[in-house]
């Protein structure tokens, strides 16, 4: 369903290089966490995860581990220096539930898309994983704050809202912009395969991808509707996500796996 396995030979990192993209992981998911620190959030705790796209951008292109470690280690650096001041975050909170959520959804992300290296495989992987995550950050928060347990639901659909659509817009940009490193670049090293081929099967991705988040959604709004009154508007918010997910989805694969394909068989 998610195309061909990977059958390239594997790059390989040296420890300086893995250093490397531990600290520019780390130093670009704190920037992008900062843009977006001083959106106010539902309920008072964590904030609008538009910076994911930068860890899942790298953890596509570079080794997997180094981008999960860095993902741990922005997060809690952009936790303690920017939201802990706005009092969003402590930072033990974010050694309980942002640094084992990144870490986790990074490296099951980034082995997932390297293994199955289409479009469909990268838009399977961006939900899947990052739900994941989010839900393992959402439980930890819960429990550590003593919340709630309806708010795991809660966190898990409002980070979706921002994490899932800012990953399948984002990294497809970024992807087309560094294709003159990639063979040049040791921290750039992985090509995906993404095309324009079998559109019928990235179609049917998209739209198993986006019913996967309707469902979380629905799940949330219809049993527990009284816990929007922090975010009424929260519902339109995701379903503008879910749009995205099936309307720019299919335009990102022909944006960015055309000139993939075509830079790799030239290569």
């Amino acid at each position: 369903m998610f195309g061909p396995l990977s059958s390239e030979v594997q790059p390989t990192f040296g420890l300086s290089t893995r250093v490397a993209v531990v600290a520019i992981t780390a130093v670009l998911y704190t920037v992008g966490k900062g843009i977006t620190a001083y959106i106010p959030t539902p309920w008072g705790v964590g904030q609008l995860l538009v910076g994911v796209f930068l860890p899942a951008f790298l953890a596509v292109v570079s080794d997997t581990l180094s981008v999960a470690i860095g993902a741990g280690l922005g997060t809690f650096i952009g936790d303690v220096a920017i939201l802990t001041p706005l009092g969003e975050t402590t930072p033990i909170l974010s050694l309980v539930a942002g640094v084992p959520a990144n870490f986790v959804a990074f490296l099951l992300f980034g082995w997932f898309v390297k293994r199955y290296r289409s479009w469909s495989g990268f838009v399977a992987a961006t939900v899947s994983f990052v739900t994941l995550g989010n839900l393992i950050a959402a439980t930890a928060v819960v429990l550590f704050l003593s919340l709630p347990s309806a708010l795991i639901l809660g966190l898990t659909v409002f980070w979706d809202t921002t994490a899932v659509p800012a990953v399948i817009v984002g990294v497809p940009f970024l992807m087309r912009a560094v294709q003159p490193m990639f063979g040049r670049s040791k921290i750039v090293a992985y090509r995906p395969a993404w095309s324009t081929d079998n559109l019928g099967r990235q179609a049917a991705t998209l739209l198993a991808s986006a019913a996967l988040l309707v469902a979380i959604g629905a799940s949330f709004f219809l049993l527990l509707p009284s816990f929007l009154g922090n975010w009424p508007g929260l519902p339109n918010y995701f379903a503008l996500a879910v749009v995205i997910v099936v309307i720019f989805g299919p335009v990102a694969s022909v944006v960015a796996g055309k000139r993939l394909t075509v830079r790799q068989d030239a290569s």
